[in-house]
């Protein structure tokens, strides 16, 4: 199981290392001209105005009519490139910003090779006779001073790296996570040894005046990049397979460890040159470099992208069970994402030196958003996982608990993607200083901003409320359905009603669901149109005047609605139940603001709106009785067939399965009344709703059973006709006597119809 799939939040790690390169790169300006330049020579220094008054004395007329001229022409200057910028179209900008950073890299290119020919000479130079060998061997010997000390404490701890190094296929997640933690914490404390005893060696063996140069230099390409290595290891543990935490193989977990690395050296490489900055004539060092060091790096992150983009597809979709269809898509599109990404954020370093927002550049925020953009994704990754090993198991069985498990599990997830969007946007208004509160106080446009990212951020705390509710009020209600053994499965075609319903929760939360539902949206949407700057005042008049309207010409909806209302509070149904209103009966199979839907156990659907229920029965709260009559000839032994209801009684009462619904047994009720049939008998029994027709066919199964035993048979009704022609015993009945006797027994047999139907209701 793979869980914290994480090879962007590395990236974005190098990324604010590379951050440091920003504070001496691309100062490159949008226009110059000479006149400039000398006056901004003449006038350095003079920053008060005992030395203007100086100066100017020591000026002619002319010379200071000129350098005022000079000072003016430099002002509208100025004003003219800041009008001019701010007017400039986005594409304007970039077609205009982008040639001007290449031409003006490619032709300080020869310049800046000889300059750093030149400054390193002066470096050399200044560390006198053999102060290069010196300083190399004083390099050396901390390297491999610390290298020792490391070598003892790894030496020291060989035992614990053995455990570690146990190769198993039988790790949980907590395992893996364990050996990671105690690898990651064996391998920082040898590279800590490492640190502090090269640092105690340069400290003792190096001038301090050359001393920061090595210092930097030891920390920029010895121990940054072994620091992103150890930290590298965690994640992809390019050489165990069987504690990666990422969906990858061997060969692309190795490919970006060994590449991330190699970010880390070559960021490491341009900042010990921009140390050279500190030596004398170094000081423009930083601008020629800036644009170079910056593309440089651009170009190896979209080489690590498109050449591992199989692993970071493999990577984001994570394993093939984890993720939809849509979400192996996604996955698809990440490394495109990512040139993307790197692409863009080099255009806008490029369009920030143009508009001259050096400062943000040299905070480095161009890589942080790089950083936290190309996290996002990853981080939906580590979401999935996350809710997949953190979900709790499955509660019941059955059909409806697997999708109560697979909707919770989704839910979270949802959660969790609001969650990751609302920290890149928290991370984006930090990084470039964006406050909601006050945006005014910034350059970047502020109003339309502050409303529209107030905007996303009132409506996804409304979704994300909306998610919360719903899981908890779903959970709860496949809780209380799973736990009554509630089944998605309908009743067949002919089965019987009278199942037990749900319990009072369980047909209440939909409802409240629906409720608490409207009220998040109609809250959410108020506040979010109030902050864009929409008076709700008038629609919340007009809401109460449809409202009023709905109230006088719906007056039988909102009898629906207070009459539903009072059924729930008195508990009068619940859903499941089998009930009778008025004459019609089924199963209560939902239950909406206004009306109630009953299944027949016959199949159809019957819709009754609240206000049309006078009364209603329930056939299926607590328990039930089933009475069922049973007609004899007159000369039954009525003993006899009491023993035999007895006897079935008991028999049923250890069945296995129908045993433990018995609230009171099948018994006789004696004689019930006398007809001109037989003898009617009848026997009850009280049984758990639900039970009572199955367990009436299998009465009536054995008492056929046990009578024909017993050599009872059931009364037959009979039509008997008398004739006057009775005298002789062989009389030819005439077609006239033939329609009589038949039409006698016709009517005989519509009564005994009608009253088998009168007889048939459930419950009697």
């Amino acid at each position: 199981m793979k869980l914290f799939q994480l090879p962007a939040i590395l990236l974005g790690i190098v990324m604010l290392f590379v951050g440091n390169i920003s504070v001496h790169a691309q100062q490159i300006p949008f226009s110059s001209s000479s006149t400039t330049d000398d006056a901004a020579v003449e006038l350095s220094g003079i920053d008060n105005p005992d030395a203007v008054r100086a100066l100017v004395s020591r000026l002619s007329d002319n010379e200071v009519r000129d350098l005022l001229l000079q000072q003016l022409d430099v002002v509208a200057a100025s004003q003219k490139i800041v009008q001019t910028t701010s007017e400039t179209s986005l594409f304007e900008l970039v077609t205009t910003a982008i040639p001007i950073s290449v031409g003006s890299a490619v032709k300080e290119f020869p310049s800046m090779m000889s300059d750093l020919v030149k400054l390193y000479g002066v470096f050399i130079d200044s560390l006198g006779p053999n102060g290069l060998l010196k300083l190399l061997g004083a390099f050396t010997t901390a390297i491999a001073a610390g290298a020792l000390v490391e070598f003892l404490v790894r030496r020291l701890t060989s035992d614990w790296r053995a455990a570690v190094n146990k190769i198993s296929s039988e790790y949980s997640l907590v395992d893996i996570l364990k050996l990671l933690s105690r690898r990651f914490i064996l391998d920082l404390s040898g590279l800590l040894a490492f640190i502090i005893v090269s640092q105690y060696v340069l400290k003792r063996l190096v001038d301090p005046q050359s001393a920061f140069i090595v210092h930097h230099l030891l920390w920029n390409v010895v121990i940054i990049p072994r620091l992103f290595s150890v930290a590298l290891r965690f994640a992809f543990a390019p050489n165990r397979a069987d504690l990666r935490l990422i969906h990858t193989t061997d060969s692309s977990a190795k490919f970006l460890h060994r590449h991330l690395v190699g970010v880390a050296l070559l960021i490491g490489a341009f900042l010990s040159v921009l140390d050279l900055d500190r030596v004398p004539g170094g000081e423009n060092i930083g601008p020629k470099i800036g644009f170079l060091s910056n593309l440089t790096i651009h170009l190896y992150f979209a080489f690590i992208a498109w050449q591992s983009r199989f692993a970071l597809i493999d990577i984001i979709s994570g394993k093939n069970d984890e993720a939809t269809p849509i979400e192996k898509k996604v996955a698809t599109l990440y490394p495109y994402y990512a040139l993307l990404v790197v692409v863009s954020v080099w255009i806008l370093v490029e369009v920030l030196v143009a508009r001259g927002h050096l400062e943000l550049v040299s905070k480095g925020i161009q890589y942080s958003t790089m950083f936290i953009l190309l996290l996002a994704p990853v981080l939906d990754t580590v979401v999935r996982g996350l809710v997949k090993h953190l979900t709790p198991s499955i509660s019941g069985e059955g059909r409806l608990a697997q999708m109560a498990y697979e909707s919770t599990k989704r839910s979270y997830i949802r959660i969790g993607r609001l969650l990751v969007v609302l920290f890149v946007l928290a991370w984006l208004m930090r990084i470039w200083s964006i406050d909601l509160v006050d945006l005014n106080a910034t350059d970047l446009g502020a109003i339309k901003a502050q409303k529209f990212i107030g905007f996303i951020v009132i409506v996804s705390l409304g979704y994300l409320c909306w998610e919360i509710v719903t899981l908890w009020l779903n959970h709860k209600l496949a809780a209380e359905k799973t736990a009554s053994g509630a089944s998605l499965e309908p009743a067949g075609p002919g089965g019987d009603g009278g199942g037990p319903g749900g319990s009072r929760l369980s047909t209440v939360l939909p409802l409240i669901t629906w409720f608490i539902q409207a009220a998040i949206i109609i809250v959410t949407t108020l506040m979010a149109l109030d902050d864009i700057g929409v008076d709700t005042t008038p629609l919340l008049a007009g809401a109460g005047i449809v409202g009023l309207a709905i109230g006088f010409g719906a007056q039988k909806l909102v009898t629906d609605i207070v009459s539903g209302l009072f059924f729930l509070i008195d508990d009068a149904f619940r859903a499941g139940e089998y009930v009778n209103v008025e004459g019609t009966m089924g199963t209560v199979e939902r239950i909406s603001l206004r009306a109630m839907q009953l299944r027949h156990h016959r199949g159809p659907v019957h819709t009754i709106p609240y206000g049309e229920i006078p009364k209603i029965t329930n056939y299926s709260r607590d328990w039930t009785i089933m009475k069922l009559q049973f007609t004899v000839p007159f000369e039954t032994d009525l003993i006899k067939v009491k023993r035999i209801f007895k006897q079935i009684g008991l028999e049923l009462l250890e069945h296995p399965e129908y045993g433990n619904d018995f609230f009171s047994p099948f018994k006789s009720q004696g004689v019930v009344s006398v007809d001109d049939v037989g003898i009617v008998i009848r026997g009850k029994f009280m049984v758990k709703p639900g039970k009572q027709f199955a367990i009436r066919k299998e009465i009536f199964q054995r008492v056929q059973r046990d009578f024909e035993a017993s050599g009872i048979q059931f009364a037959r009704k009979e039509v008997r006709v008398k004739l006057d022609k009775s005298d002789a015993d062989d009389v030819e009945l005439s077609e006239e006597d033939k329609r009589l006797i038949g039409a006698a027994a016709s009517e005989a047999s519509e009564e005994h119809a009608a009253t088998d139907s009168s007889e048939s209701k459930p419950g009697e």
